[in-house]
C-alpha cells in the first residue's frame, strides 16, 4: 500500500485508529483539522498530532468539517478536493462523521477520481437514505415498522391533482426538469421520485413545507386510526445518531414536529431532501444491529451488536452478539436448571440467524462495496428493519474483538491472511475489491464489550470545558480509543494537559474488552473501571455511571436484556437513591451507635468501636456521595452479603469481608501510587487484616475452611443467635462440631468467643 495516500477527514476516536491502521498497512496519510480543534479554544489542539511527526504537509486546517446550509457544504466539498489535487492523496477516508454517509460528497470524490475508502455513492443513495433502504426491505420480504417511506413523493401527487401524469409532464416542461428515461410505466410514488430528485439537481423544490405537513397530517390520521393510541416517529432519512428524529403523540404536534426534523437535518433550503419516514413508534424496544462487509460481488455478516443501553438515542454500552456465545450461555443455563432463561436464550439465538441472513440477504441485493450495518428494533421475540447505516459505526471494535476474517486464494488454499481490522478490510476493499475472494469469518473472543467514556455529569447530560490533567494507561484486557489524549510525551513519559471543549459532541473515549462469555467480558471492564484513574479541573466523565451500571446488570444477570428505555428508569431509581443518601447524617448515626454500645455492653466495648470509626465511615461516606457506585454496590451477587426479611436485616457473610470487598469495590485497598486520601489508613488496614486473620485461622482450626458465616455464627454465638436466624434455621444445632483439642480447653473457647465478640463490636 505505499502508493496510497489518503486524506482522513473525520474527528473522533476513528482518527487516530485510522492513522495508526494505514500507518501500518504502509500507506501515508494527512488528516483535517478544524478551527474548534485548534484554535478556537485553549489547549484543545488534537490529541492525534501527537501521533504525527512530520505535520508539513499532512495537517490540513478548515474552518469547519461541515457547513451549516448546502451552500457551505458544497463549498466545504470543493475545498477538500482542492486539498486532495494539491497534495496528490489518492484516496479519502470519512470515519462514522456526517461526510461518510453523504451521497453527494461521496460522488464528488468519486468523480474526481478519488478512491473513497468506505461505501460507494450508489450504495449509500441506495441504502442510505432510510426510505429507499426500507422500500429495498419490503422487497426482500424483510420485516419493516409499519408507516410510510415517501411522504414527500405522497405530498406531490396530491398537489399534481386529479390527473397526475398530465401534471408532472408540465412541470418536467416548465422547469426543465433533468429526466432522461421515460416516466410511463413506473408507478406514481416511483414517479414523484423522479421528478423530486431532477429538481433537487438544480436546486429547486416542486413542494413546499406547508405542504409537506398538511399532507403528514393526513397520514398520521390514518395511521392513527390503524393503530389507535400509539406514538409515531418521524426520522429524516439522511438522520443518523438520534438527530433529524422526533416522537409525538397528537396530530397539533405535528407541524412544529416536521420542521424541527428538516432544520435538525440541515434540509429547508432549495433543492434539500425533505423525505422523511413516518413509523409507529415500538416502545419496548431492543436495538440490535448486524455487521456486514462486502466488495460488491459478496457480502458477509460479522455477527451482532446490542446498543440497547442509550440515553438520548446516544449510544453509551454496546455488547456483542454472537451464536457462539448465545449456545454456551444456553447450555450453562440448561446445566443449572435455568430451564426459562434458556428458553428466552434460545429465541434471541434463533432472532440473531434470522437478523443475520436477512442483512446478508440485503447486503447483496443492494450489492454492498465496503463496511454498514444492516439495524433492527426488537420487540420481544420480533425484530423490524429499521434502517442500513453506510458507513463503520462507534461501535465496530466489538465485532473485530469477536470475528476475524481470513481472505484465501481461491487458487492456492494454502496462501491466506488474515484481518482483523474493519478499517483495514475498508481500505483493502477500495484498494482492491474486485481481487478480493469471499472471506471466511475466523472466531477470535466469543464476547465483546464496548463502554464509551463522555464528558458527562452524573445526570448524565454534557459537562464541557474540564481539564484533563492526568489518565492512568491501559491494562493488558483494555483496547483504549482516546483519540491520542492518553499519549505520553516519548521524553518525558508525561501525559499533556488537553482541555474537553465539548465542541462537538461529549464522546471522549471507548473502552473494549473482550472474553469467553458476557460474564468475563462485562467483569474485565468492571475491572477496567475500577482501577482507571483520570484526574483534572472541573472534570466530569460517565466512569463511575458505567461502572456502577455494569456491576447492576452482573447482579441481576450478565445476559440481561434491557430495552432502549432502561437507562432512563436506571437513572431514575439512582435520583432517588441519591435523595436518600443525602439524608443519611453518619456522624449522628455513629455517636448513637456510641452510646447504645456503651450503655448495653460497657465502656471497654466502646472504646473497641471507637477504633474502628475510620475504618467504616471512610467507605461508607465515598458511597454515599456517588449514586452510581452506591448502585453497583448494592445490586445482588453471589454470594449474598445480606438479605431482608420481614422487616428484618441480616448478614449473611462476615462483615470483615464484607467491608474488604467495599475498599477494594472503592479502590481504596493499599496500592504504591495513591495518596493516603485514596486508600486505606494504616491502622484501619491492621484492624481490618486481625479480623480476616482471625476469622480465616479459626476456620482451618475448625477443619472448616468452607463454613459459611451464619453456621460459623451458631458456634460462636449459640445463646446470642438473632431471632431472624432463628425463623429462618429449623434447627439451631450447628453442623460443624467444634474440635476436641478447642472444647477442652474451655479458657481458649472463651477466648475466641471474646474475641469474636470485639471482633464484630460495630460490623
Amino acid at each position: 500500500f505505499e502508493e496510497v495516500r489518503c486524506l482522513i477527514v473525520c474527528r473522533g476516536p476513528i482518527r487516530l485508529e485510522a492513522m495508526q491502521t494505514f500507518e501500518s498497512m504502509g500507506a501515508s496519510y494527512g488528516i483535517l483539522l478544524s478551527e474548534k480543534d485548534s484554535i478556537v479554544y485553549p489547549q484543545t489542539l488534537a490529541p492525534e498530532l501527537r501521533w504525527i511527526g512530520k505535520r508539513n504537509g499532512r495537517v490540513h486546517h478548515i474552518s469547519d468539517y461541515m457547513g451549516t446550509s448546502r451552500e457551505e457544504k458544497h463549498l466545504r466539498i470543493g475545498e477538500i478536493l482542492g486539498i486532495c489535487s494539491n497534495h496528490r492523496y489518492t484516496h479519502l477516508f470519512a470515519g462514522y462523521g456526517f461526510m461518510a454517509e453523504d451521497a453527494d460528497f461521496v460522488q464528488a470524490v468519486e468523480d474526481a477520481g478519488i478512491g473513497f475508502v468506505g461505501p460507494s455513492a450508489r450504495v449509500i443513495r441506495k441504502a442510505g437514505s432510510k426510505d429507499e433502504a426500507k422500500q429495498l426491505a419490503r422487497r426482500l420480504g424483510v420485516s419493516v415498522t409499519p408507516g410510510e417511506d415517501r411522504i414527500c413523493s405522497l405530498t406531490l401527487i396530491r398537489k399534481a391533482g386529479e390527473e397526475p401524469n398530465e401534471r408532472f409532464q408540465q412541470w418536467i416542461r416548465e422547469h426543465k426538469l433533468p429526466i432522461a428515461e421515460d416516466l410511463q410505466g413506473k408507478s406514481l410514488e416511483d414517479q414523484a421520485d423522479e421528478l423530486i430528485r431532477a429538481a433537487a439537481s438544480i436546486q429547486l423544490d416542486l413542494i413546499s413545507i406547508p405542504e409537506i405537513q398538511q399532507e403528514t397530517r393526513t397520514r398520521l390520521e390514518k395511521l392513527w386510526k390503524e393503530f389507535p393510541g400509539r406514538r409515531i416517529r418521524l426520522k429524516h432519512v439522511g438522520g443518523g445518531g438520534g438527530k433529524g428524529q422526533r416522537v409525538i403523540t397528537r396530530s397539533e404536534e405535528s407541524d412544529d414536529a416536521v420542521m424541527e426534523v428538516l432544520l435538525e437535518s440541515k434540509a429547508t433550503g432549495p433543492g434539500d431532501n425533505k423525505n422523511f419516514l413516518i413509523e409507529v413508534n415500538i416502545e419496548n424496544t431492543r436495538h440490535n444491529e448486524i455487521q456486514l462487509l462486502g466488495n460488491g460481488s459478496w457480502c458477509v455478516e460479522l455477527g451482532g451488536r446490542d446498543c440497547s443501553l442509550q440515553m438520548h438515542e446516544q449510544k453509551l454500552q454496546e455488547v456483542s452478539l454472537t451464536a457462539e456465545m448465545l449456545e454456551e450461555a444456553i447450555q450453562q443455563y440448561q446445566q443449572s436448571g435455568k430451564i426459562q432463561q434458556a428458553k428466552v436464550l434460545k429465541k434471541d439465538l434463533e432472532m440473531l440467524r434470522s437478523m443475520s441472513t436477512q442483512a446478508e440477504a440485503f447486503g447483496e441485493a443492494l450489492e454492498l462495496d465496503s463496511a454498514s450495518t444492516f439495524e433492527c428494533i426488537v420487540e420481544d421475540d420480533s425484530h423490524f428493519f429499521m434502517e442500513v447505516n453506510t458507513r463503520i459505526q462507534v461501535e465496530h471494535r466489538i465485532t473485530e474483538m469477536v470475528y476475524g476474517l481470513e481472505f484465501r486464494n481461491p487458487e492456492n488454499p494454502k496462501d491466506s491472511f488474515v484481518c482483523d481490522s474493519l478499517v483495514e478490510a475498508m481500505l483493502l476493499i477500495a484498494c482492491h475489491g474486485s481481487k478480493l475472494p469471499r472471506p471466511e469469518r475466523i472466531l477470535r473472543n466469543a464476547s465483546s464489550v464496548e463502554a464509551r467514556i463522555n464528558a458527562t455529569n452524573a445526570a448524565l447530560r454534557p459537562h464541557g470545558g474540564g481539564l484533563l490533567r492526568y489518565w492512568s494507561e491501559p491494562g493488558p484486557d483494555e483496547l483504549r480509543d482516546d483519540q491520542g489524549i492518553g499519549l505520553r510525551n516519548p521524553d518525558t513519559g508525561l501525559l499533556q494537559a488537553y482541555q474537553l471543549a465539548g465542541a462537538y459532541d461529549s464522546n471522549v473515549a471507548l473502552s473494549i474488552t473482550h472474553g469467553f462469555s458476557r460474564r468475563e467480558s462485562l467483569e474485565k471492564l468492571a475491572e477496567v473501571l475500577r482501577t482507571m484513574e483520570v484526574r483534572g479541573v472541573d472534570l466530569q466523565l460517565n466512569t463511575n455511571f458505567h461502572y456502577g451500571l455494569i456491576h447492576w446488570i452482573l447482579g441481576q444477570d450478565a445476559m440481561l436484556r434491557p430495552n432502549t428505555r432502561f437507562v432512563q428508569s436506571y437513572l431514575a431509581l439512582a435520583g432517588e437513591l441519591s435523595k436518600l443518601s443525602r439524608r443519611v447524617n453518619l456522624e449522628l448515626a455513629w455517636s448513637r451507635m456510641m452510646q447504645q454500645t456503651k450503655a448495653e455492653i460497657g465502656i471497654e466495648a466502646s472504646s473497641i468501636l471507637l477504633q474502628k470509626k475510620s475504618l467504616l465511615l471512610r467507605p461508607i461516606s465515598v458511597l454515599l456521595k456517588d449514586p452510581h457506585r452506591l448502585m453497583g454496590w448494592l445490586a445482588p451477587r453471589e454470594p449474598r452479603r445480606w438479605d431482608h426479611q420481614g422487616g428484618k436485616f441480616r448478614m449473611l457473610r462476615n462483615p470483615f469481608e464484607i467491608i474488604s470487598e467495599l475498599y477494594h469495590y472503592l479502590r481504596l485497598e493499599p496500592h504504591p501510587d495513591a495518596s493516603p486520601v485514596e486508600q486505606i489508613w494504616e491502622d484501619d488496614q491492621k484492624i481490618l487484616l486481625n479480623g480476616l486473620d482471625f476469622y480465616e485461622q479459626l476456620k482451618q482450626s475448625l477443619g472448616s475452611p468452607d463454613i459459611e458465616w451464619l453456621e460459623l455464627q451458631k458456634i460462636l454465638e449459640p445463646s446470642e443467635l438473632h431471632s431472624s436466624q432463628k425463623d429462618n434455621n429449623k434447627s439451631i444445632k450447628p453442623q460443624v462440631q467444634i474440635p476436641p483439642e478447642l472444647q477442652d480447653d474451655s479458657s481458649l473457647w472463651e477466648i475466641i468467643q471474646t474475641s469474636h465478640k470485639g471482633f464484630q463490636i460495630g460490623m
